[in-house]
């Protein structure tokens, strides 16, 4: 599609992306639902071309979806810090003055939430929250949400806590098979629009969602359009039903009450990546996850081009490819995200995908 806008209109912000490097100084495996390979120590790689790209696109903040490094550094003894400290080098190196660090579900296998504001990752707000907006020049807005404040993990242990409480009672409610061990029985004998109460997704609190609304009520009155970002999708047609926000729903019907303001929500998470617009004209980007390049290609990132309005996703690599296709469907080179925008992958399918199997953990 042409991009909307005055011919030769310049973009106002830049901001670079990239999703779920998760490096560890580990070998190459297969995927856990067997659709590709994670290539851990490439992906330091992928994050090292990523800042050449943004530096030379001379981008004015980074946005690292979550998922920064892998778990199996803490479960495997490989060295949390250590990794952190590889791939920070390389994301340090970007000149951008600014990097929102998503949380995602690795960061906390890694780190305990008490452990999160001593980890080096640019995680908070300056009042200590892990949801946050920021002002960027005169017309946009980065609101950051955390999907996985109300979560079974993260909380050192302790049953005290209200968002550990909540999570229990959440997986009592729509999935109790998600309390067990036994992660092939999470999904057994449950409907499809259950899928996304599992422990590798999480919650946003009341307060989170309250905040949110009046976050954006605000960004309206002042006349700027907003970019949502969560490392965990809200569409299951731009991702599937088993990677979603547990109360995405609820975040969705704020974003639409808002539409005119929302110009998209970008995430990670579900590494096949997807694209869609929902029911309000909200478009929905998951971008594919570095930690899966395919062979023959070193890029997996983006440039966000923000314009009066509008936005275009400037794909790097396979960094969003149709949803469903196990990352293996046609890529986009570019996606307009603007009201009544059609977008349509150019870039040719990898081999066709032999099953429809959700890749997130």
């Amino acid at each position: 599609m042409e991009a909307p806008g005055s011919p030769g209109e310049s973009a106002v912000l830049r901001l670079g992306l990239i999703a779920d490097i998760q490096f560890a100084d580990i070998d190459d495996a297969p995927c856990y639902f067997g659709s590709g390979w994670r290539r851990y120590r490439n992906s330091l790689n992928v994050a090292r071309a990523a800042v050449d790209v943004w530096n030379t696109a001379k981008v004015d903040a980074v946005v690292q979806l979550g998922d920064v490094i892998d778990g199996h550094n803490a479960t495997k003894g490989c060295g949390t810090r250590a990794a952190l400290a590889a791939v920070s080098t390389e994301l340090d190196r970007c000149t951008a003055p600014k990097r929102f660090d998503l949380i995602g579900n690795h960061e906390i296998y890694n780190f305990s939430r008490s452990e999160l504001p001593s980890s080096g990752l640019h995680c908070f707000a300056p009042d200590g929250k892990t949801y946050r907006s920021e002002v960027l020049g005169d017309q946009w807005e980065v609101i950051i949400l955390d999907p996985f404040e109300v979560w079974l993990r993260g909380y050192d242990d302790s049953l005290d806590n209200a968002f550990l409480q909540e999570a229990i009672a959440t997986m009592n409610k729509y999935n109790k098979n998600a309390l067990s061990e036994d992660v092939g029985s999470w999904f057994s004998g449950l409907p499809e629009e259950l899928h996304r109460f599992s422990p590798m997704n999480g919650g946003a609190s009341q307060e989170q969602v309250r905040w949110l609304d009046s976050t954006l009520a605000a960004t309206a009155a002042a006349g700027r359009r907003a970019l949502i970002f969560t490392h965990v999708p809200l569409n299951s047609a731009a991702s599937r039903p088993s990677t979603l926000v547990w109360n995405a729903d609820e975040i969705l019907s704020v974003l639409h009450k808002h539409g005119e303001t929302v110009v998209a929500v970008i995430a990670g998470h579900d590494h096949d990546g997807g694209y869609a617009v929902d029911s309000a004209g909200v478009h929905h980007v998951t971008m594919n996850a570095a930690l899966q390049v395919p062979s023959g290609f070193d890029s997996c990132c983006a440039v966000l081009e923000c314009y009066d309005g509008w936005a275009r996703f400037v794909a790097f690599g396979r960094a969003c490819v149709e949803s469903r296709s196990c990352g293996k469907g046609s890529a986009y080179a570019e996606i307009i995200l603007a009201r009544g925008a059609k977008n349509v992958p150019s870039q040719p399918a990898l081999e066709a995908a032999t099953a429809d199997k959700s890749e997130a953990q």
